[in-house]
């Protein structure tokens, strides 16, 4: 095991990971951050789209160990307390959120 900073949605974390683990599988199995979602594995989906330093990007392609130095946004941060982003309201007030499974990744 190897120790990595990951600065997630604005904190910064120590976190213990095995070379091979990508981010989607530190994010939800390490961190208990399940907004992302695994759907394909391939990053052709998008269920596990998470914003790296600015630009969407499909968590399951990416290394963690790789991600060091880099900001990280999920789901998770893009609201703030209990007020929801505007993304998240639009998609509220469109019913655009069907059965809510890839949902984090659109928004």
């Amino acid at each position: 095991m190897e120790q990595v900073s990951l600065d997630i949605n604005g904190k910064k974390t120590q976190v213990s990971i095995e070379k091979n683990w990508t981010l989607l599988f530190v994010l939800r199995e390490v961190l208990g951050l399940t907004g992302a979602k695994c759907g394909c594995s391939t990053g052709d989906c998008g269920a596990c789209k998470v914003i790296i330093d600015g630009e969407a990007v499909n968590s399951c392609l990416v290394l963690a160990r790789n991600l060091e130095g880099k900001k990280i946004e999920t789901i998770e941060g893009l609201s703030n307390g209990t007020e929801l982003h505007p993304i998240q309201q639009a998609f509220i007030d469109a019913g655009a959120v069907q059965c809510g499974y890839c949902t984090p990744g659109m928004v």
